[in-house]
């Protein structure tokens, strides 16, 4: 029987186009929503905007393009059960776009998961840049689940990425409650990049060689991490939290630390202590690079 945290009341949204990825994200969903003791909501959006040629030519019908969404939504909450027999999992059909669904169903949403990609069968949606959009401009956290994901869990820890940033602690924060749901391990991650000398052969300013300056980035995601460690084991006894702090691009020290694990955790975009970017940019170059499922912190 699957272990049961404490549920925030709101309930876990995936999106659902019939196609192979879509299907994956919602077993994933399903998994993660009987962990947080939270109702699961399948969405299929319809995207009206589609079929406006149709209209425009006297054969749309929207109640008929409704029905037929709310099929393929039902299909994938099917799909849901299965996967966790005793959920709670309802079908939710939209006329709007993928994304504008997916938004909209984010502001009362605990959570938001999509696949990667995916050409359903109903509605030929690039869920890939739905994806994206999603990420970007939900109101609560989403997780994009790559093709055979794995879930979080012993022996597959949930990984975060901070770099100081307030956007960066809120992904921590959510990164704790994740490894506890699952039962994971918490591993924490703060990169730092080794300055270089300009053009001119000097070493940054305020440091007389480049060694110190090197020497003050890695003691400050040091710093970073010592700080977000205690803080954790105070507000969050049990959990078994390990830190690091690589040096080299963010992206590479990502993808080094998430190998074997089940979850990563990003803020979607901030400037840290450090010269460093948990930014959009880094959260894009994850969401494309990363073969396991990434959830992205508003």
């Amino acid at each position: 029987m699957v272990e049961q945290v404490q549920s925030t009341g709101r309930p876990l949204v995936v999106g659902f186009d019939g196609s192979d990825s879509a299907e994956q994200a919602v077993r994933w969903a399903a998994q993660a929503a009987a962990r947080a003791g939270q109702p699961l909501v399948v969405l299929h959006a319809a995207d009206r905007i589609v079929y406006a040629q149709d209209e425009v030519a006297g054969i749309w019908d929207p109640a008929q393009m409704q029905e037929v969404s709310l099929r393929a939504a039902e299909a994938g909450a099917r799909i849901a059960r299965e996967q966790e027999p005793g959920l709670t999992a309802t079908a939710q059909s939209s006329l709007l776009s993928p994304r504008q669904a997916l938004d909209e169903a984010s502001a009362q949403a605990a959570g938001v998961v999509v696949g990667t990609r995916g050409l359903g069968r109903v509605r030929k949606a690039l869920v890939g840049t739905t994806a994206y959009g999603v990420s970007g401009h939900s109101r609560c956290p989403v997780t994009v689940v790559p093709h055979d994901a794995p879930v979080p869990g012993p022996g597959a820890p949930v990984v975060v990425g901070i770099d100081g940033s307030v956007s960066g602690e809120r992904a921590l924060a959510v990164a704790a409650r994740e490894a506890e749901m699952w039962g994971a391990e918490l591993h924490i991650v703060c990169s730092w990049e080794r300055p270089h000398e300009d053009p001119w052969g000097l070493p940054p300013v305020g440091f007389s060689t480049v060694q110190e300056a090197a020497d003050a980035a890695q003691e400050g995601a040091e710093e970073i991490l010592r700080e977000a460690a205690e803080r954790l084991q105070r507000e969050h006894e049990g959990l078994v939290v390990s830190t690091k702090a690589p040096s080299g691009r963010t992206e590479e020290s990502l993808l080094e630390a998430t190998e074997g694990a089940g979850l990563l955790v990003l803020g979607n975009r901030g400037h840290g202590r450090l010269s460093v970017m948990l930014l959009g940019s880094t959260t894009s170059h994850m969401l494309h690079l990363s073969r396991i499922a990434v959830q992205v912190v508003p």
